[in-house]
Order: structure tokens, then C-alpha cells, then sequence
């Protein structure tokens, strides 16, 4: 699945499956592949809903992270967990969406 995403006024092509994760900062939404991020023109809700079913589950507010970029989760303060993705980035999950991680990585979404 190809995506477009805005960097620095350019329009640029990508593949859903060079994504790490999805990111809401405020009223916008970034898409984090190793070598770029890019800027999108669609709400977290929708890229849920259409990609979903493709190895991206939410973990929380603003995160939308690929299930096959994570390298591990592991216990973090207050109920919550975080996720180690394979770029060497780290995202907290928040405690409500803990169970449902726990069953996409352990169930195998």
C-alpha cells in the first residue's frame, strides 16, 4: 500500500510498510519511517480504521505504532507499557490499550 506525505512543501511517496508508527501532535498527523516523517492529510482515527486490519494497532492517544517494527514491549511505570520499536525508538502505551497489545503481539493480530 502506497501513502503520500508532505516534506518541507513536497509531495512524497512511501509504503505502509516502511512505517514505525503514526504520530497525532495536535491537529497534525506524522508518519515515521527510518529515513523520513512525513505529514499527513488524514486524521489517527482514519489511518486506524483503514490500516488496522494491516499490523497497526493504537497504543494510545496519539500513537499509532506497526506491530512489524516493534522489537519488544516491557513494563513501564503506572500500570503502562512501553514499546521498543526496532529504530530504537521508545513509545509508552497507555494502560487502556495494554490489553489489546498484549493480545495483537501475544495472540499474533
Amino acid at each position: 500500500t502506497r501513502l503520500t506525505g508532505q516534506v518541507a512543501e513536497r509531495i512524497h511517496p512511501f509504503h505502509l510498510s516502511d512505517v514505525y508508527y503514526f504520530e497525532a501532535v495536535g491537529e497534525r498527523v506524522f508518519a515515521c519511517t527510518k529515513a523520513q516523517t512525513y505529514e499527513l492529510k488524514i486524521r489517527l482515527y482514519e489511518l486506524e480504521k483503514n490500516y488496522g486490519e494491516q499490523h497497526f494497532i493504537r497504543c494510545s492517544k496519539s500513537f499509532l505504532i506497526n506491530l512489524m517494527r516493534l522489537e519488544s514491549i516491557s513494563p513501564a511505570m503506572n500500570g503502562r507499557f512501553a514499546a521498543h520499536m526496532k529504530n530504537g525508538e521508545t513509545i509508552i502505551i497507555s494502560r487502556q490499550y495494554v490489553p489489546d497489545l498484549k493480545r495483537a503481539v501475544m495472540g499474533g493480530n
